[in-house]
């Protein structure tokens, strides 16, 4: 049973769910998860991170399901005071981390550093058991050149398994430390992960802090960008462009209309009762920081949850952050949220914010029931075409909570296709795929490749190979160019 608090309140900013959390509230919910025995993320976001999530499907999925999301860019500080939830501060990872090495050295936990290169990870390991007495630093790794999930993953977990540390603190840099996380957080048996970035450069002192007074006012990137002009100043330059142009997408998105929302807020919220194979809530009314009571969620989630958002009129940032909030509870149920006649209002926040793939839109509850059914039977077929090439199909999307039986089903055709050359993944049907399954894809291929044998893919839409592109798989997981089977 967890023994940590609530979760505290979200908030959308231009595309990512933020926790509502001081620094102080963030270390002591760092001490309680690494005491809580399970296995959980934290993901600290800036300017540039939200940048590169804005545009990556696959990494925005994986914020909106960390277990706490902090602010780590004054600039989205000063946007929450706009948007309707104003967060009270930035959480600097580089604040962060020295302050939960000397938790850890005064409950003698121990933690394991990941990344970087192997003289930087030697160089603080030795500062910070000097600095911190009591912390134990139980092991460190420096992962080869390459992409994530070509690296030899179930050693390095089993290792950090063994080591028994408390915190994992991963330094990669974004996005692949979060990916990496994502996938396999759960495999390493470590109570606490974190995306840390060059947080160990400050340490061992290869990079500087920006002074106290620049920090506090926003000016750290100045700083950066000072020292390392050639690296940072273009990157800069386009979080700058993004931030002005999400900026102003979302305050068009949510220009409320004064009479609209004052009448809507004496609309009464309800639970609808009906079917007990599903949980009907409906939403009305505006949604925003001082009104979420027209936005029911249920305290146990235990049925699939079907969304009426017909007479919703407006969201703020706080209302987007409670559609976030009902996300993140089906998915820790286990549990589909489908979305049913959501109005015209609804699907522009949706589609603004980005949050497109994290639940299904229908038109009526028949089209929502008959989606559940759909995807109760859903799962991988395989058959053979008439060409002799193994076929391989799924019909939903393909994410780390179906990993195991995606993978149950690739392996099992791999295995049993005694003389077949060729396996064909047919993707015609998958609405999204993260970057765990796109690496279960990979080992598909090598498997294959073992057996002298070919591995392509089929059907893939936009959205599935602009995800496989961005992992830079998109040459090595090659399209079938041959005739689809039927």
């Amino acid at each position: 049973m967890s023994t940590l608090p609530q979760e505290p309140a979200l908030t959308v900013l231009l595309g990512l769910p933020f926790h509502d959390l001081t620094l102080a509230q963030t270390l002591d919910y760092c001490a309680d998860a690494m005491m809580d025995g399970q296995c959980r993320y934290l993901v600290t976001a800036n300017v540039d991170f939200t940048a590169q999530a804005y545009e990556d499907p696959d990494l925005r999925k994986i914020v909106y399901f960390a277990d706490r999301v902090v602010c780590d860019g004054m600039p989205l500080v000063w946007l929450s005071r706009v948007f309707g939830h104003a967060l009270r501060e930035r959480v600097a990872g580089s604040d962060m981390v020295p302050k939960l090495l000397e938790i850890c050295g005064k409950a003698g936990h121990g933690v394991y550093f990941f990344g970087s290169d192997l003289a930087t990870l030697q160089e603080a390991k030795g500062i910070v058991e000097e600095r911190y007495p009591g912390l134990r630093v139980v092991g460190i790794d420096s992962p080869p050149m390459g992409a994530v999930i070509e690296w030899d993953n179930e050693a390095l977990c089993a290792k950090m398994r063994a080591s028994g540390a408390k915190l994992l603190l991963v330094c990669l840099g974004c996005p692949k430390q979060e990916r990496w996380i994502y996938a396999h957080a759960k495999e390493t048996g470590i109570p606490l992960s974190i995306g840390v970035g060059a947080s160990l450069d400050f340490i061992t002192g290869k990079q500087k802090r920006a002074p106290q007074w620049m920090q506090k006012t926003g000016l750290e990137w100045f700083w950066r960008m000072a020292n390392s002009p050639k690296r940072l100043a273009s990157r800069y330059f386009k979080d700058f462009v993004f931030l002005v142009s999400a900026a102003l997408r979302q305050a068009r998105a949510q220009r409320r209309r004064k009479t609209l929302c004052e009448s809507a807020c004496d609309l009464p919220p309800r639970v609808a009762v009906g079917d007990p194979a599903v949980i009907r809530l409906e939403w009305r009314g505006a949604v925003i920081y001082d009104n979420l009571e027209g936005s029911p969620i249920p305290e146990v989630i235990d049925s699939p949850v079907l969304l009426d958002a017909c007479r919703l009129v407006f969201m703020d940032s706080s209302g987007l952050g409670r559609l976030c909030k009902l996300v993140r509870a089906c998915h820790e149920a286990n549990q589909p949220l489908v979305v049913v006649n959501p109005a015209g209002v609804f699907t522009m926040y949706v589609e603004t914010m980005g949050m497109k793939a994290l639940f299904p839109m229908v038109a009526d509850e028949d089209a929502a029931m008959a989606w559940l059914t759909e995807r109760q039977a859903s799962g991988g077929s395989s058959r053979v075409a008439d060409n002799g090439a193994l076929w391989v199909s799924f019909n939903r999307s393909l994410d780390a909570a179906y990993h195991e039986e995606m993978m149950t089903v690739l392996e099992s055709a791999i295995s049993g296709a005694v003389g077949r050359r060729v396996l064909v993944v047919d993707l015609k049907d998958v609405g999204f795929i993260d970057s765990r399954a796109v690496g279960g894809l990979l080992r598909a291929l090598i498997l294959m490749t073992a057996k002298g044998g070919a591995m392509f893919l089929s059907g893939a839409s936009p959205v599935v190979r602009e995800i496989i592109a961005l992992l830079r798989l998109d040459k090595i997981l090659a399209e079938w160019k041959g005739p689809v089977a039927e």
